[in-house]
């Protein structure tokens, strides 16, 4: 059965393929959860230093009232996140982030983070529903990674979105863990220099 993280619930989990499709300068999987840390540790051992995280959450209830006070947006439109960048990392700094945050910050529901390469702008993205993305150049350099996990190249990969309906939506929970959230998370970043790049729809 395709596990999926703590923080999601999707309607037919069974419905689910470990497959990858293909793009001129991207591939997309969903792989079954139990794969997705260890897929993540595999990535960042093949870039190239020095590195960048990046970080995009909701924003809390007062940083949506303070930019509506600001940008004189309605409080009951679009909710909004933030995405933030932590740059100038080494592999063993974010091998520490991720010993210390990533098991919250994978089977966190409401935020999605990614690593990547200041140098080559290699970056696996972790979405809503776990949904991934990897960004390079040269697709094919990643495929042996899909293989070592299991994936299947498909022209047509059938994502969670693809499952929802309005009688059948997945859900997204945020996840505490050892007392703390990705807001917490967010706040120990910021000391070590995570920046707000921009604010987004959500």
């Amino acid at each position: 059965m395709f596990q999926t993280a703590a923080g999601i619930t999707i309607p037919f989990p069974e419905k689910m393929k470990e497959e990858y499709q293909v793009f001129e300068k991207r591939i997309q999987f969903h792989v079954s959860f139990q794969k997705l840390g260890a897929m993540l540790e595999a990535f960042l051992a093949r870039l190239e230093e020095p590195l960048f995280f990046v970080l995009q959450l909701p924003l809390t209830r007062q940083e949506e009232e303070a930019l509506g006070a600001k940008t004189g947006q309605c409080l009951t439109g679009s909710p909004h996140d933030k995405i933030c960048y932590l740059d100038g990392q080494s592999k063993e700094r974010i091998r520490a982030i991720l010993r210390q945050y990533g098991e919250l910050l994978l089977n966190d529901g409401i935020s999605r983070f990614g690593i990547a390469s200041h140098v080559t702008h290699d970056e696996m993205f972790i979405m809503k529903y776990k949904l991934v993305d990897i960004y390079c150049g040269d697709p094919s350099k990643y495929f042996d990674l899909m293989e070592q996990y299991g994936l299947i190249p498909t022209g047509k990969l059938l994502t969670v979105w693809d499952t929802f309906s309005r009688k059948t939506p997945g859900q997204a929970r945020c996840i505490e863990m050892n007392g703390i959230t990705v807001y917490e998370v967010y706040d120990a970043l910021v000391k070590l220099g995570m920046y707000e790049a921009k604010i987004i729809d959500g």
